[in-house]
């Protein structure tokens, strides 16, 4: 068996998986402010974990939202108290074990590339689409940490300077310090700027959504524009990456029709020699991250690392 525990801005994910990484048990508690409180926290779900299994000794692997530089053993989480914090090594001495931590998206990716949607391509890139942006990429099973543990945060990527002034949005500073990241507008919120940048009203992702199921012009119109900025992010993929497929999860990706979207919109982006990746939707859903992070604790599925 082993465990999974995902880390997020409101709530802890722990989850028992059997030897083919289908869940057994699962517990949820709030997530605390203080990062003593966090580190505890986590610790209690290490335990619930291990005596639901009835081993001491379960493997346990962690996803967090930010980023994980595996040098320094620092993380960086903007929205949860671990900002510059030895997240691992604290954890280790709460729960005597050294366990595994890695970005959600990268979790999300590596569950999906290991019997999930992206099961039998060679390469395959996990896009989640929600609050924010990001993702992770895995060639044959395995994750691709990089350097500095950077592949995926595609978020950050700027968009375009001749597509922002063909759909005429403005660039926005985005919450990493930058200017024209994608997940200004691609991102849930970054769908209500857009439809407020051409039908001058208030909205959210989720309106905008109910508008399109209703035929809504207004709505039509502003997931016509979003869906462009997918596509030029899918060919930027393509491009530096060159994933064979693209798996999606995140409440955006949920908008019934949206990958045949992105692939029309990729169709006019792309180089015009090369192939399409395929497209699909995550099979395990929001349970994903945790499962990825479970796959973690296998020694067959730890990450591969550039040199430095």
């Amino acid at each position: 068996m082993y465990g999974g525990i995902d880390l997020g801005g409101t709530k802890i994910e722990a989850c028992l998986h059997d030897g083919g990484f289908n869940a057994l048990e699962r517990r949820r508690i709030p997530t605390p402010s203080g990062y003593g409180a966090l580190i505890d926290a986590l610790g209690d779900q290490v335990e619930w974990l291990r005596n639901a299994a009835g081993d001491s000794g379960l493997r346990i692997g962690v996803g967090i939202p930010g980023l994980v530089d595996h040098t320094s053993g620092l993380a960086y989480t903007a929205n949860l108290a671990a900002m510059n914090r030895p997240l691992a090594q604290d954890l280790f001495r709460r729960v005597g074990t050294l366990l595994p931590v890695e970005n959600d998206c990268k979790c999300f990716a590596l569950s999906e590339a290991n019997g999930g949607a992206g099961e039998g391509a060679a390469t395959v890139f996990g896009l989640i689409i929600g609050t924010g942006v990001g993702g992770g990429i895995c060639v044959d099973g395995r994750l691709s940490r990089g350097w500095t543990g950077l592949p995926g945060e595609v978020g950050h990527i700027g968009i375009p300077a001749w597509l922002l002034d063909d759909l005429k949005l403005e660039q926005l500073a985005c919450g990493c310090g930058r200017k024209g990241c994608y997940e200004t507008y691609l991102s849930g919120p970054g769908i209500a700027r857009i439809s407020a940048a051409f039908n001058a009203a208030p909205a959210t992702g989720e309106t905008v959504a109910a508008g399109l199921a209703a035929g809504d012009a207004g709505a039509e119109r502003t997931i016509a524009a979003w869906s462009r900025l997918a596509g030029e992010l899918i060919h930027t993929l393509q491009l530096t990456l060159d994933p064979e497929r693209v798996v999606l999860g995140g409440g955006v990706t949920l908008i019934p029709g949206i990958a045949d979207r992105i692939l029309q919109a990729f169709a006019s982006a792309k180089l015009a020699p090369t192939r399409t990746p395929s497209i699909a939707l995550a099979r395990f859903g929001d349970s994903s991250g945790v499962r990825g992070a479970a796959m973690l604790a296998r020694p067959d599925h730890q990450p591969s690392r550039a040199s430095s």
